[in-house]
């Protein structure tokens, strides 16, 4: 099954943005902050159906990078999605 087409263009904006970060970022706790939200920002739209996919690719997209997943990734689908962080 493949992603909707705005789904793909977010998910291939994250891996863009994936490289730059890692080369800016002088620490790890700077860079999840930014790249949990994104992500949950992108896993919060998906319909039911898309969240397992949209999941494995985040984590291709950080394993191409040697990076393992925070706790925060590992999420229920039977919960509603997130409205708001803050």
């Amino acid at each position: 099954m493949n992603v909707r087409p705005e789904m793909q263009v977010q998910l291939d904006s994250l891996a863009g943005m994936l490289e730059h970060w890692l080369a800016q970022v002088r620490h790890p706790a700077q860079f999840w902050p930014q790249f949990e939200r994104l992500a949950a920002e992108i896993l919060d739209q998906c319909e039911h159906g898309e969240r397992a996919q949209v999941h494995a690719a985040i984590q291709a997209m950080l394993n191409r990078h040697a990076l393992d997943l925070p706790p925060w990734h590992q999420r229920d689908d039977r919960l509603s999605p997130r409205t708001s962080w803050d």
